[in-house]
């Protein structure tokens, strides 16, 4: 998934290379190609060498695996070909019509054993009231499902560090990508569905402090969770939820990542009602996503530990993202620790899985795009890696 270092050696210097990738599937085939003049030392390093003819214009081990184009195909089959299967990807090296080097990369398959428990609102009631609080159900006659539980993948008797995810819907953002990938990185996951208004800019979920103490309640009793390393995660329309749920329980959150969306509550989109309630009283919201309001920020600056945070400079969905970034950063001030990515030319999709084919655009934002995103996971797997240790 990420950048690896791929070289062809002994190959006459002065010669034009013709690199071609594809993948064969059920459901069709994905190619890419790239074409690249060798050096004098006949060694040519897809890490140093800049390509020719290809859909990428910089220097990328990756570029012929996340360049990769096939057909127009189901979201869900997206995630079952691209995370719980690992693909062989073929790369065929030419010189004037004749192959001179080929081989297989396997890709893929980092969310295969990923098997989710759900949790409802009666297991978070049970836990409640076995850490001394009070937490009635939606219902008290039906009981709810709140989201779900990934284990990670740690030895047994250890603790591991564990990251709630506010879910983006999105194509390569969601938490069927998300999700796994997290778990990669040594960290337990909690899913809590998020409902996007058609704008994708507003949410239409409503969340409430006590189902929220509730959950943190729940996974402090888990014996494979450290309840001292919990982060919040949002995307879009779900940053907001991971901003605010960090910044409310900082004495039980340790840190946020976020990108792409507003760092503020926006209201509901058409009906004025705040996303979030304290304890069943609607909190304050900020009306228009189009409108930077100071006031309204999130106080991120009684967060303690290191921010992820991240935004696109080319965001169709919120094209202010990074206004709203910058204002967040101007009241939090700098702090060790933090890593703020602003990445001019990539896409509101900036937060996807590095090095697979999803969610990119055509031309020179798919190459900056696909960069964020390799800065973006890097912070966040060098967060959890650290505390994990």
């Amino acid at each position: 998934m990420w950048a690896r270092d791929l070289r062809l050696v002994d190959v006459a210097p002065g010669s034009r290379i013709h690199l071609r990738a594809w993948l064969d599937t059920e459901l069709g085939k994905w190619a890419s190609s790239a074409s690249y003049s060798v050096p004098g030392s006949g060694i040519l390093d897809l890490g140093t060498a800049r390509p020719q003819l290809a859909a990428f214009t910089e220097p990328d081990s990756s570029g012929l695996f996340w360049s990769l184009r096939g057909p127009d195909v189901a979201s869900s089959e997206l995630v079952q070909l691209w995370t719980r299967s690992t693909v062989a990807v073929t790369v065929e090296a030419s010189e004037r019509g004749r192959i001179i080097a080929s081989r297989k990369f396997p890709l893929g398959g980092y969310g295969a054993a990923a098997a989710p428990i759900t949790v409802s609102t009666f297991d978070l009631a049970q836990s409640a009231v076995a850490a001394g609080e009070r937490f009635l159900p939606q219902s008290s006659r039906e009981d709810t499902a709140i989201g779900s539980y990934f284990a990670a993948r740690s030895a047994p008797g250890s603790r591991a560090p564990t990251v709630i995810v506010f879910d983006d819907q999105a194509v390569g953002e969601s938490s069927d990508y998300i999700g796994p990938l997290l778990r990669r990185f040594g960290a337990a996951v909690f899913v809590l569905p998020v409902t996007v208004s058609d704008s994708g800019v507003y949410a239409a979920s409503v969340f409430d402090t006590t189902a929220f103490a509730a959950l943190l309640d729940w996974l402090d009793q888990r014996p494979d969770v450290d309840k001292r390393k919990v982060f919040t995660y949002g995307t879009s329309q779900s940053a907001q939820f991971a901003l605010w749920a960090a910044a409310r329980f900082n004495d039980r959150v340790a840190g946020v990542f976020a990108a792409g969306g507003a760092t503020a509550l926006l209201c509901l989109r058409g009906a004025g009602a705040s996303p979030v309630s304290e304890n069943g009283v609607p909190v304050p919201c900020h009306q228009r996503a189009d409108v930077i309001d100071d006031g309204a920020l999130l106080p991120l600056g009684s967060v303690t530990a290191p921010v992820v945070l991240g935004c696109a400079g080319r965001d169709d969905v919120l094209p202010n993202a990074c206004p709203w970034l910058d204002a967040a950063v101007r009241i939090r001030g700098p702090r060790v620790g933090d890593v703020i990515i602003r990445a001019p030319d990539a896409v509101h999709e900036m937060t996807a899985p590095p090095g697979l084919p999803i969610a990119l655009p055509e031309g020179e934002t798919a190459q900056a795009t696909e960069k964020a995103r390799v800065q973006f996971w890097d912070a966040v797997s060098r967060v959890l890696r650290e505390v994990a240790d």
